[in-house]
């Protein structure tokens, strides 16, 4: 990897005034590390001097172009787009339709967890004493499956979690065994049962709804957490796997003086929120923009108002991609250490490095990665809100393509138009003649006008009918979707 990689904030900050410096070294070391692989050997790293050249010899790439090696390394296949075989790979769902299983290197891995470590340090500084109590990382099932080849693969934050150092899991305020769970009904309520028994100090979730809807769970249910956290149990335990019932049965104690504290605090206040099972609640990090920053409000009003918001950092499946520095500032200085960037110009299509970009205006984001992405359009807009040395300050603006995205579930208009048209001839026997979404963020649903053209009968239950047919299919095809939708961050559509 690239000289003077930053081990600490301080040494990063030091390195964002220099980042046109740093990202040639990056790019220079990302080809070297590749230059051995099949991609490497056919697009000829090893005379690939400087950024000009690797722009003319390499073109720009999208999933469709990494899908086919991703596939053969799904098979066990190794040196293709990086050194060696992917330690996991992380699922997705993708922006042009269907899921994408995209591979890590290990030197990939690697900075991903340096990026995570720095973001930590940065709430770290505002909140001294926040390593001295539990954090309340919300993540995604970790391992959903294996590959052919036995390689495991699951979502982005489950296995950043269970990847990370021992010291940071064990400041978890709930069991690893709860990863393992599939998302169900009772989930929330297990996350809660653990996490009200600890002192919270941090809370790490990429949807300040999710969280929301968490707190809202522990106020429902408060009279059997406190019963759950006085006996050392967990009510329908039975319901689980057993490997995780019985790991979670190891490490549940009777806390009768910790339940009878919260059952006074309970009585005493007449309601059950954060501020009384988590007094010591200093900071939330989560996302503070794009369309799902508009939960962090409805979450401030069940918080105390001392309360930090940090933005948890953009990023997604292939990278983490900025470190935000200060509290309720969404954007924060690109990570120019772990990946090189270019960002192509909306007006004319130019592609500028990262130190060529002008505060204020947003730009359509392309990342060359360590773990085999060469020039890959992220579809991702970002905006460039002044800067950090000669580092830009990013943030998340909106997707570049059209798709379903009110609050990250993603799905892709190719993937939309296929089940718009699969329910509506299924209900009808015809395709639609014409039809739109209009997405409702005050109520958090969808709301499709379809035309069928020359259909007699009742159209309030032909309406009906095909939302329905819709929602099962956005239930079933998609990735993100069905959980949001279990977790009532969004409402069931409707159809007109």
């Amino acid at each position: 990897m690239i000289p003077n990689l930053p081990r600490h904030l301080n040494d990063f900050t030091v390195l964002c005034d220099e980042c046109e410096k740093t990202q040639r070294a990056v790019l220079k070391d990302i080809l070297a590390y590749a230059t051995e692989t099949e991609f490497g050997k056919k697009q000829g790293f090893d005379d690939i001097e400087d950024v000009e050249t690797f722009r003319r010899r390499i073109a720009t790439t999208t999933w469709r172009d990494v899908a086919p090696y991703a596939e053969r390394l799904q098979h066990g296949e190794n040196d293709l787009l990086f050194p060696g075989q992917p330690p996991y790979f992380i699922c997705t769902s993708g922006t042009t339709g269907g899921m994408k299983i995209v591979p890590e290197s290990e030197s990939g891995k690697a900075l991903k967890a340096l990026t995570g470590r720095l973001r930590i340090e940065a709430v770290t500084k505002f909140v001294p004493d926040m390593m001295q109590g539990k954090l309340m990382p919300l993540v995604n099932h970790a391992i959903e499956g294996y590959t052919d080849a036995g390689i495991p693969y699951g979502s982005a934050s489950g296995i950043t979690l269970v990847t990370a150092p021992e010291s940071i899991q064990r400041m978890v305020a709930f069991p690893m065994a709860v990863l393992d769970i599939d998302y169900c009904e009772t989930m929330d309520y297990i996350l809660m049962r653990f996490a009200v028994a600890e002192d919270v100090r941090a809370i790490f979730g990429n949807n300040a709804g999710r969280i929301a809807q968490l707190i809202h769970v522990a106020e429902r249910e408060a009279d059997r957490l406190i019963e759950d956290i006085e006996n050392g149990t967990l009510q329908n335990i039975e319901t689980l796997p057993a490997p995780v019932r019985e790991e979670l049965k190891a490490v549940m104690k009777p806390d009768p003086e910790r339940a009878e504290a919260l059952r006074r605090a309970k009585e005493k206040q007449g309601f059950f929120r954060p501020e009384l099972y988590w007094p010591d609640l200093r900071v939330v990090a989560c996302w503070l923009s794009g369309s799902v920053g508009r939960y962090v409000e409805t979450l401030r009003s069940l918080l105390r108002g001392d309360i930090l918001f940090f933005d948890v950092g953009y990023g997604a499946t292939e990278g983490k991609f900025n470190i935000p520095l200060q509290p309720e500032r969404p954007s924060g200085p690109l990570a120019i250490h772990a990946a090189f960037y270019e960002f192509r110009r909306l007006d004319n299509g130019e592609f500028l490095m990262a130190h060529e970009v002008k505060s204020g205006e947003s730009y359509e984001l392309y990342v060359t990665t360590y773990s085999g992405l060469y020039r890959y359009a992220m579809g991702d807009i970002v905006r460039i809100e002044g800067f950090t040395g000669t580092t830009p300050d990013i943030l998340f603006e909106q997707k570049a393509g059209d798709m379903l995205n009110l609050c990250g579930e993603k799905v892709a208009a190719a993937s939309l138009m296929q089940m718009v048209t699969a329910a509506v001839e299924q209900v009808t026997g015809r395709p639609p003649h014409h039809w739109c979404v209009v997405p409702d963020a005050e109520k958090r649903r969808y709301h499709f006008c379809i035309e069928t053209a020359g259909l007699s009968g009742d159209s309030t239950e032909t309406a009906k009918a095909i939302a329905e047919r819709l929602e099962k299919l956005l239930l079933k095809e998609t990735l993100i979707y069905p959980i949001f939708r279990e977790q009532q961050l969004l409402e069931r559509l409707q159809v007109t």
